[in-house]
């Protein structure tokens, strides 16, 4: 069982236990609010065409709910919790002093949507702690709530309120469907929700932001307030973040198959992946995409007013980011760059990498995030963990993460788990006269060859060379070998790397040999990927795979 289900079992076992009869409880469909306040059919997607501050479903849910999947997700929130659920489509509804977790959907505040999660014994003139969470790209909150469904903050909310006064959460669909949650009108919306939930149970001045993905960098840039708008985040936990929104325009989703689905979502053209498209497409200089989600088309540009560029205004804030190694959508280097600005910069924090793991959250991230919240709703503002830590998923299949340090004690690995070892990206198939991308990362000082080669000897690439400061190596290149199969070989300070040692698991539970395939067209994007649509592909200096594996 996943480390994470136990944790959050044994979060249900502390919320108090003087409330778990079911109680009659009102039942609604839930609200999209199209075409009015209240309404349950689902809005569409293309209303307009997104711009930057203008979005699809800023105040709509494309994402309708019936009535009986919403009666599932609140059987099981009660289950889970022990405590009578109530849920209303109007905040007018809400009920003070009520024993029950009350939650309210897509209440519309100037320009975005905010789901609503509180606490038993909720008054309007508590001053309770808040925990704001913006969604994952292009996802509405009816999907991320009823959809999968996610129900980590009702959870955590109910587990807060067992001996505490809690606190109050909300997510927020970040300003509709193809924002980043990064324009000036979401920013705004930020500041006015803080504002009237302050004036609702809330304290303004005692902020968490927390998410993953479109989330985590909303999460980052939130609790930055570009806008110095009246509010305060006291701590920030950011999975996967993006943190150079510039950089991300150029890289190839050759190599980072899931930065295909963001230049879709954002122009509504499905063939803006194609370089070969006529009209938007990949690592285009100045970048409309950015353009349209920050603002700022120029790389350069775009990334000054990311996470990265404004990180001096995190001072003073408990900060928790993480990353996974084979991140489908990202880069590695952007994110050790951003820990490494934080640090040059004086700002403690942590910094928490996950070898053999992709676009997805981290155990030891989520433990962080669930002791500081429930310590948060007993009115204690507990410390947070600070430096880089690295883990490992031994079996990514299945999703068993461990820490670097018990991992080399268990393999008997005699090296130093708190260095990074090298982690190669490549792409898993590429097209002949397309760009793509070489990612090496590792700890300063690591010699490294980096070799693909075909069955005749043509060679696809090769890298030779030691890491600097910098702690990566990155290159976009053009790829001018001719069609077939390119095995890669890895040597890590003169020891061989098993050419199976990737993030990709057979059958057998090994990894699948690095090679990549070149085709004369561009892939399409789901041909990209390995494995999952988490996981990029390449190779690591060390794998969790079984040892008999040849």
């Amino acid at each position: 069982m996943r480390l994470r289900i136990v944790w959050f079992l044994l979060l249900c076992s502390m919320v108090a236990a003087g409330i778990t009869a079911a109680q009659d409880t009102p039942r609604y469909a839930v609200a999209t609010h199209y075409p009015a306040f209240g309404g349950v059919e689902p809005a569409p997607r293309d209303t307009i065409t997104a711009s930057y501050g203008v979005y699809n479903n800023r105040e709509t849910d494309y994402q309708a709910v019936t009535e009986e999947r919403a009666q599932e997700v609140l059987a099981q929130i009660e289950d889970e919790t022990g405590l009578p659920v109530l849920m209303y489509n109007d905040w007018d509804a809400v009920q003070e002093d009520s024993p029950a977790l009350q939650i309210v959907n897509n209440v519309p505040v100037e320009g975005a949507l905010y789901t609503i999660f509180l606490p038993p014994g909720w008054t309007r003139t508590l001053k309770l702690p808040i925990v704001l969470s913006g969604n994952g790209a292009g996802t509405s909150n009816n999907r991320r709530f009823f959809g999968d469904p996610e129900i980590i903050l009702p959870r955590l909310v109910a587990a807060g309120a067992g001996g505490g006064a809690g606190f109050i959460a909300a997510m927020s669909n970040a300003g509709g469907t193809e924002s980043q949650g990064i324009d000036e009108n979401t920013y705004r919306s930020v500041g006015a929700f803080l504002n009237w939930l302050d004036e609702n149970g809330g304290d303004k001045y005692r902020v968490v932001t927390a998410g993953g993905s479109r989330g985590g960098g909303s999460a980052l840039m939130w609790a930055i307030n570009p806008l110095d708008l009246d509010y305060n985040v006291v701590a920030v936990f950011a999975e996967v973040p993006p943190t150079h929104y510039g950089t991300l325009s150029q890289v190839s989703p050759m190599t980072f198959p899931s930065m295909a689905s963001i230049g879709t979502l954002v122009s509504g053209d499905e063939n803006a992946w194609r370089y070969d498209n006529d009209g938007l497409r990949p690592g285009m200089n100045p970048s409309p995409f950015m353009e349209i989600l920050i603002g700022k088309g120029v790389p350069e540009e775009a990334d000054a007013i990311s996470p990265v560029g404004l990180a001096e205004k995190l001072r003073g804030k408990k900060i928790v980011i993480s990353e996974g190694a084979h991140d489908a959508f990202f880069p590695l280097s952007p994110f050790l760059a951003f820990d490494r600005r934080l640090t040059e910069l004086g700002i403690p924090h942590a910094a928490l990498v996950t070898l053999a793991s992709g676009h997805e959250m981290h155990d030891f991230w989520m433990q962080q995030v669930t002791l500081y919240l429930l310590a948060l709703a007993r009115g204690v503002d507990l410390p947070v963990v600070t430096g880089r830590y690295y883990f490992i998923d031994v079996n990514p299949k299945a999703d068993e993460q461990m820490s670097l340090v018990d991992f080399f004690r268990q393999q008997d690995i005699g090296d130093d788990p708190g260095q990074l070892p090298v982690i190669a990206r490549f792409p898993y198939r590429a097209g002949v006269g397309l760009p793509f991308n070489v990612e090496i990362c590792g700890t300063p000082g690591d010699t490294v060859e980096l070799t693909a080669r075909g069955a005749d000897g043509t060679e696809l690439y090769r890298y030779a060379g030691t890491l600097d400061q910098n702690e990566c190596h990155f290159e976009a290149l053009t790829l001018d070998a001719p069609p077939g199969e390119y095995a890669w070989s890895l040597v890590v300070n003169g020891q061989d790397v098993n050419p199976r040692n990737t993030p990709t698991r057979g059958a057998d539970g090994c990894g699948v040999r690095a090679v990549t395939f070149v085709t004369e067209e561009q892939p399409e994007p789901a041909a990209l990927y390995a494995f999952n649509h988490d996981m990029s592909f390449g190779l690591d200096e060390y794998s969790g795979q079984p040892t008999d594996c040849g």
